[in-house]
This record gives structure tokens, sequence and C-alpha cells, in this order.
């Protein structure tokens, strides 16, 4: 029984850590949104270079992000699409 309450507590704890993708708002980003795995400071880091290279000058810091993305939609290698899912 022991066991058991151990192996669900460490599933527990890995499904509260959030692994999946996000896709990035930006305050100067004229509208777009990088979608690409993770949600941390390198994430965010590599959307901004993304958004950086399709529009061509900086789109200045995160306003927040999503599970998907309509519109102006671009991956981390700066492909844009009209719709992406990053979960």
């Amino acid at each position: 029984m022991k066991k058991l309450i151990s192996i669900l507590s460490i599933l527990f704890l890995l499904g509260a850590v959030d692994l999946s993708a996000k896709c990035f708002n930006f305050k100067n980003g004229d509208g777009i949104k990088v979608c690409l795995p993770g949600t941390g400071a390198s994430a965010e880091k590599k959307a901004k270079a993304a958004c950086k290279q399709v529009k061509g000058s900086d789109c200045g810091g995160v306003t927040g992000y999503s599970g998907s993305c309509k519109g102006r939609c671009v991956d981390e290698s700066g492909k844009e699409s009209k719709e992406l899912k990053a979960d």
C-alpha cells in the first residue's frame, strides 16, 4: 500500500510540472504570436528571437501566452502559419 501511495504521489508531482508548449504574445509584436515548446526563460528568449526575425525589429516584452494561436502565428524557426496549437 505504501508503494502505491508513493507511486501515485510521484505521478501527481510529475503532472503538476508544466512541460507543455505555449504561444507567446508581445508588447510590440504587431499581432505576432510565437508558439514553441516550454514556458521558462529559455523558451521566452527563443520566442523573442523568432518574433524579431519575422517582424524585423524588437517585439518588446512578453505580455502573456496561451495554448494556441489564430491569426499571425510563428513557430520557433520563424515559419508563419494562420493557426498553431502549442499544447
